[in-house]
């Protein structure tokens, strides 16, 4: 009889029962399954120097070239802007009541005769011919103005000036109480104060020159 190969249902397990752990050799250890190592601990970064120096005085430390450079840019800045853009002044006397009084402050605009004229009108500070010091007085005449001073009353070009600024009743007089005329030349103005029986000014020491006028007061 031909022997066939075996069916399916002829074939049998090699093992029977329970599983038999795996062959191994007769010195050889049982082999253990290797754990994954531990991932490492994570380690904290170490604080950087900007988090380390905190603090005004660290900040001071730090920024000090720079606040050396600004501080020593500062006073010649200062300097310049009180010489030469705008000082702080404090009114002395009553000659310019009742528009200015005794103690007030204001500041004195340098730079805006440096890029226009005075005009009439303008209350100014000037190197005081009468004294050697500085005045605030009123601008009532400019250059080529003819200026006639009659009967208590100012007229300038021929035609009486509108002064809205006097107390009611005002006059404008002479030292000599006489009539007078004056015309104003190149680089000449009249000055007046604004408490005309009170003020020493162009009525006194006459014209007064441009190159006098220190600048424009302002509030």
């Amino acid at each position: 009889m031909t022997n066939l190969p075996p069916t399916q249902t002829q074939r049998q397990t090699l093992w029977e029962g329970a599983s038999l752990p795996p062959l191994r050799m007769r010195d050889e250890k049982p082999s253990v399954q290797e754990q994954p190592a531990a991932a490492p601990a994570p380690v904290a970064p170490k604080p950087s120097e900007a988090s380390v120096a905190t603090g005004p005085s660290n900040w001071f430390r730090r920024n000090s070239t720079t606040l050396l450079i600004v501080a020593l840019l500062s006073i010649p800045a200062y300097f310049l802007a009180s010489r030469y853009v705008v000082t702080a002044v404090v009114i002395q006397g009553r000659s310019m009541m009742p528009t200015l009084k005794d103690g007030e402050h204001y500041y004195l605009n340098r730079w805006q005769y440096l890029l226009m004229t005075p005009k009439r009108g303008d209350i100014v500070v000037i190197k005081d011919p009468g004294h050697d010091d500085f005045a605030v007085k009123r601008i009532v005449a400019q250059p080529f103005d003819w200026i006639n001073i009659k009967n208590g009353i100012l007229y300038v070009n021929g035609r009486r000036l509108d002064e809205p600024y006097l107390a009611k009743e005002t006059r404008t007089d002479t030292p000599d109480l006489k009539e007078k005329w004056i015309q104003l030349g190149k680089d000449q103005y009249y000055m007046l104060g604004d408490n005309r029986e009170n003020s020493e000014d162009s009525r006194f020491y006459g014209r007064v020159m441009r190159e006098n006028i220190i600048g424009k007061l302002i509030k």
